[in-house]
């Protein structure tokens, strides 16, 4: 697949935000903190852009949705920051298997009126890249090995489709502009959210109601 203007833009954005996000995670619990905290912000004005028109009921599913997310990822950093990183990991890896897997081999629409560049030959190949990737990490993080990766697949397949929902709804093409060649922050993390939420509900209770 060529190489296009708007590809090495995205290409350069995921790279910029990949060595930032890594540095401040790495960094200490309150820049990871401080890195949620202002993204979370970000995230509900974008949330705010999308449903304004839908009432106050969607508002608040919002700021659960977003807090919960936010509140789930701090809290795996305190407790494991190596699971943390996995998450990410497998999180960033089956985004960016389903991207090219189903640009280059997509034929077969998910939901062609939501979201139609999602294929099922994109969700194969999340699902196979995600899988790998957390059987991988499991030698250095307590990951349950390639079950893991099937399920952020899944629901980071339900979180983008999720977003895109809203989007066609409002009637817009991104949550925001700003990240080049990715839209707004809910764009760059839709598949993110719901996973980060599993993984700190699942810690919760493998550490306290085992």
């Amino acid at each position: 697949m060529p190489i296009s203007p708007e590809l090495k833009q995205r290409i350069t954005s995921a790279a910029v935000l990949f060595v930032v996000v890594i540095a401040l995670t790495l960094w200490s619990l309150e820049t990871f903190a401080a890195m949620c905290m202002a993204g979370g912000c970000v995230l509900l004005k974008e949330w705010y852009g999308l449903v304004k028109q839908r009432g106050r009921g969607w508002m608040l599913l919002g700021v659960i949705y977003i807090v919960s997310a936010i509140a789930a990822l701090i809290y795996l950093r305190y407790e494991n920051i190596s699971i943390l990183l996995a998450v990410f990991l497998v999180v960033w890896t089956g985004d960016i298997a389903a991207y090219f897997v189903g640009k280059r081999f997509g034929r077969h629409k998910i939901a062609p009126r939501i979201s139609p560049g999602k294929s099922w030959e994109g969700l194969a190949g999340s699902v196979v890249a995600s899988a790998a990737m957390a059987a991988f990490l499991s030698g250095v993080a307590p990951l349950p090995h390639a079950i893991l990766g099937v399920v952020f697949a899944i629901l980071g397949l339900g979180g983008d489709l999720f977003e895109s929902a809203l989007k066609r709804r409002a009637g817009v093409k991104d949550s925001g502009q700003l990240i080049p060649g990715h839209g707004g922050l809910f764009d760059r993390v839709d598949a993110l959210l719901p996973c980060a939420i599993f993984a700190g509900v699942a810690l919760y209770i493998r550490l306290h109601m085992q």
